[in-house]
């Protein structure tokens, strides 16, 4: 899987505006291309937020760059500036195991 990231620095009292933006604009983009796994936005300070994608393949991320870049382009409103852009192969991942209700209650019982 690859990831790509984005931080930008809004304009004061954007914020709000910008991610209403993104949830009804740039997420459903995203939802058609091909690969797309995972989006994420987050809030790293008054005027700053990081959106991070994930995707399948490298050539699914990279139709990504594309989207974003005429996404950010038609946005510009928002955006103060782009602080950070990466993007890479995503080589450790860890998500919590699902212990169903039945397997939790013996595990507190200490069998299985």
């Amino acid at each position: 899987m690859y990831l790509e990231i984005h931080t930008y620095d809004l304009i004061p009292g954007t914020r709000e505006e910008f991610i209403q933006h993104v949830q009804e604009r740039l997420v459903p983009l995203l939802n058609h291309v091909p690969g797309f796994r995972a989006f994420t936005l987050v809030e790293v300070g008054d005027n700053n937020v990081t959106l991070i994608s994930t995707f399948h393949t490298l050539a699914d991320a990279q139709a990504c760059s594309l989207l974003m870049r005429d996404w950010i382009v038609e946005n510009a409103d928002f955006i103060q500036e782009v602080t950070q852009f990466s993007a890479g192969q995503l080589r450790v991942q860890n998500e919590p195991v699902r212990v169903s209700s039945t397997d939790y209650e013996e595990l507190l019982q200490g069998t299985f």
